[in-house]
């Protein structure tokens, strides 16, 4: 194997190890950002959540945003690892190429799911406390928030099955 190759694929194991790092950060920022941001609701600052339930919208926003950032590292993630394990000539030693590979025939999909159901978990809870002070406030409004929460929870399930496909399409 040539220098050039050893020095890339070297420099894909670091990467790989990187960006579990950056997911796990990811993750770590979307639940203390849905903690924090539901926290604020709790604790009184001297103004009532009626002034600012609007902002509840932007929560599923938010969400898919960090679901977004979440699925483009593992799929790095993903991508790197199924590269090594199909190239032998890697300087990965057999026992690394075996795990590549045994990590694609079972799939661990708890953490993605759990990514996914945390993000429905946050929107629906946006909308209950939004459908609380609306149905005080503007009752006129239950159509824009009847489309907000169905497309918000579509695009959040969407983004998931696309991601599982992906990673199906990349299996070893």
């Amino acid at each position: 194997m040539e220098k050039n190759d050893q020095e890339f694929l070297q420099t894909l194991h670091t990467e790989k190890i990187r960006t579990q790092n950056e997911r796990a950060e990811l993750v770590k920022k979307k639940l203390a950002f849905i903690t924090v941001f539901f926290g604020i609701g709790s604790v009184n600052f001297g103004f009532r959540i009626e002034d600012f339930f609007w902002i509840l919208y932007f929560v599923p926003l938010l969400a898919i945003c960090f679901d977004l950032y979440i699925m483009s590292a593992d799929s790095r993630i993903k991508r790197i690892g199924a590269f090594l394990g199909r190239h032998p000539q890697s300087d990965a030693g057999k026992a690394e190429l075996e795990w590549e590979r045994f990590c694609s025939v079972h799939r661990d999909n708890i953490a993605p799911s759990a990514n996914i159901i945390f993000s429905i978990i946050g929107t629906l809870c946006s909308a209950i406390l939004i459908h609380a002070q609306q149905s005080l406030i503007l009752t006129n409004i239950q159509l824009w928030f009847s489309i907000w929460l169905i497309a918000s929870i579509a695009v959040i399930i969407g983004l998931w099955w696309k991601h599982l496909a992906f990673i199906k399409s990349i299996q070893l």
